[in-house]
């Protein structure tokens, strides 16, 4: 955490080295997601979330640990109708010691439905990887139909 002044409200966020690479990964996470929900690939899906990851979906139930959310994610996108997931990423936030906390917008449509939802995942880097370890979304008010 950083003070710009004795007094001063601290800032969460840090400058990171090479902000612009370290950005590019966190985005292309967001593309796999989307490219993978389009295939209903639950491996390629949850190939960006940590071995320890605590996910909460917009529905608020909660997936501890890569295996218990893969077997969510294999069961949903099995059943689930064709969907496209549109994420766009609305603010990204450098902490300290190689971890970003990334504010998202995901669209989800089907032929039947479509929904938005807001969310806040925490990546950490790891041997030159973004890593997903957490994820919080809840939908977004009268945005389903």
């Amino acid at each position: 955490m950083t003070v710009d002044a004795p007094g001063a409200r601290p800032k969460a966020a840090v400058a990171v080295q090479d902000q612009d690479v370290a950005l590019a990964a966190i985005t292309g996470v967001f593309g796999t997601l989307e490219a993978a929900l389009a295939a209903k690939d639950a491996d390629a899906f949850d190939s960006v979330f940590t071995a320890d990851v605590a996910f909460i979906n917009p529905a608020g139930s909660v997936f501890l640990g890569w295996d218990e959310l893969h077997a969510y994610h294999r069961t949903a996108l099995r059943n689930s109708p064709d969907a496209e997931a549109n994420y766009t990423i609305l603010a990204v936030r450098f902490l300290s010691g190689g971890h970003a906390i990334v504010t998202v917008e995901q669209t989800l449509r089907t032929p039947s439905f479509s929904v938005t939802n807001r969310g806040t995942w925490v990546f950490t880097e790891h041997n030159d990887t973004w890593w997903v370890s957490s994820v919080h979304n809840t939908n977004v008010a009268g945005s389903a139909g």
